[in-house]
């Protein structure tokens, strides 16, 4: 035969912390997911900025400095800006490398857009600050420009 519990107010604490329980890994869940998903986003972002440089870089003709290159990646121009550009990008992560062909094939020009030292940033609490990714990006092509 059941006893009939003495104290009802005991079951209401125990849902009490049991939920709380659940609701702190659902919202360490949910911060983790927002995490990764800006983590994603970002280098994504990354990559379509670096991509954007590369393909324009390859049709134009070389600065002998790729800052051309180089804003287009930060500012969305050629003509560049001041201070940071988009996702705190600045000249300093961006690296633009030309190799030109060599003797025996002079059309081997490449073109390699790097985006050096970013640094992501975090919102979850275990790990929030920055991580420095030193190679987040690296995009290279055929140097094909005619003129």
């Amino acid at each position: 035969m059941r006893q009939k519990n003495p104290n009802p107010d005991s079951r209401r604490g125990q849902a009490l912390v049991e939920s709380a329980l659940v609701l702190i890994v659902v919202i360490t869940t949910i911060i983790a997911i927002m995490d990764f998903s800006q983590l994603l986003f970002t280098h994504q972002m990354l990559v379509e900025r670096a991509r954007m440089g590369l393909r324009w870089g390859m049709i134009n003709k070389w600065d002998g400095t790729g800052d051309q290159i180089a804003n287009l990646v930060i500012y969305g121009r050629t003509s560049g800006g001041t201070g940071p550009g988009v996702l705190g990008l600045t000249r300093a992560n961006v690296r633009v490398v030309y190799t030109p062909g060599t003797v025996d094939n002079p059309n081997d020009a490449r073109i390699t857009v790097s985006i050096v030292d970013y640094d992501y940033r975090f919102f979850t609490p275990f790990i929030a600050g920055k991580f420095r990714n030193n190679f987040a990006v690296v995009e290279s092509s055929p140097y094909i420009y005619l003129d």
